[in-house]
């Protein structure tokens, strides 16, 4: 048996449908939050219908077994499901940007009270830990780095998500070296190759607002590292499924060979008649101006003053300084064991264009929560 968290998340619900379809949803069981298993099964099947439709997602829901609970109900938890379990997938994660108690919650010390409860699974084989790429930390032009120990929690980080997720990893180095942890760090998840933007809109609406204010807080000839979901989670189950892995860390990333340049990215969007600002400049908003030359592009392109805008705005912020980092992240692992290459995310752009009609806002709404933002105060004017 295979125990799943985070499959009612946008990485999650794609790789439990990669499962379906690959002929062994059955063998898997999710941890899912609810009142009760029907509860749990409905969070799950609306999520995979962003994936799929309806009919799929439904039939999809009632394969697998589920186990009500969260990450801190399994340190005590005595199904007995859990001592027949194989393989763990480790997805679940808070993702907020904010200093909030329940990202440390749930991404370090749910971590933690799983991998305790792994313990006393007999047959486990493999934990696959989900973490991020960008668990090296705050630092400028790193351009492309290597898989190494992740920057410690105490050291410059954009978000508190990344900080939690490199103290995470290092908690399960210092006291889980028993188990058997692989850990895989994707990049930036963006779209689907064939869906687009439909399971999710999360971060694309950043490109997006990129190419409409035409501003880069980094080097026009720099790149950025793009992933789409179907080729991530291909790769997750590759590293999940094969028994001789070389390597107890890899990244999932675009690397050197798929990273995509600002030059391409900027052609692709005028070439899909995306309404923008081009050629795009500079700004530096460590520099005398600090974030005045953003301010007044955002404003000019996104003039009402609501809630949204401004939560948007101080998104846009924290991406653009991951942005600024002018940073990929080396696949070399990942291809070395016979993996299939990621696409280019030059390559995709149209189908994430095509695939939805909503307004830069509309999508962000996608990735709002991370910002506490309330989606039900999102028309609401504020006062100048």
């Amino acid at each position: 048996m295979i125990l799943l968290t985070g499959g009612t998340g946008f990485l999650g619900g794609a790789f439990y449908l990669d499962a379906v379809r690959n002929g062994n949803g059955a063998d898997y069981m999710l941890l899912v939050r609810g009142a009760d298993e029907a509860a749990c099964r409905a969070r799950l099947a609306t999520n995979l219908n962003r994936h799929s439709d309806r009919e799929t997602a439904d039939a999809a829901a009632r394969l697998c077994q589920i186990l009500p609970g969260d990450l801190q109900s399994l340190a005590t938890s005595t199904d007995p499901r859990l001592d027949q379990v194989t393989k763990i997938v480790h997805i679940a994660a808070d993702t907020s940007f904010d200093s909030r108690q329940s990202v440390w919650e749930i991404n370090v010390d749910g971590t933690l009270a799983l991998a305790g409860r792994a313990r006393k699974m007999k047959h486990l084989q493999r934990f696959l830990h989900i973490g991020t790429a960008f668990c090296c930390g705050e630092a400028p032009h790193m351009q492309m780095v290597k898989e190494a120990p992740a920057a410690s929690h105490t050291a410059p980080h954009i978000a508190e998500y990344t900080r939690s997720k490199a103290a995470t990893e290092h908690a399960l180095a210092a006291a889980f070296q028993d188990l058997p942890i692989v850990v895989a760090r994707p990049s930036i998840v963006v779209g689907h190759t064939k869906l687009g933007v439909r399971p999710s809109a999360s971060i694309f609406w950043y490109y997006r607002l990129i190419d409409r204010t035409g501003l880069l807080p980094c080097t026009p000839d720099g790149f950025i590292d793009i992933i789409p979901v179907d080729w991530a989670t291909a790769r997750l189950h590759d590293l999940l499924n094969k028994p001789d892995l070389k390597h107890k860390l890899y990244h999932v990333s675009a690397g050197e060979g798929a990273r995509t340049t600002w030059t391409e990215f900027e052609k692709g969007f005028a070439a899909h008649g995306h309404e923008g600002q081009r050629p795009y400049t500079r700004f530096d908003h460590k520099g005398p101006e600090g974030w005045k030359p953003f301010d007044a592009a955002f404003r000019a392109a996104f003039p009402e003053r609501t809630l949204l805008n401004r939560t948007m705005a101080v998104g846009a912020r924290k991406y653009h300084r991951f942005i600024a980092q002018d940073i990929a992240f080396d696949n070399s692992r990942l291809l070395a064991e016979g993996f299939a290459p990621p696409p280019r995310f030059i390559d995709y752009l149209g189908t994430c264009l095509a695939s939805s009609d909503a307004t830069i806002g509309e999508q962000f709404v996608d990735d709002a929560s991370s910002f506490e933002f309330d989606e039900a105060l999102m028309a609401a004017p504020v006062a100048a």
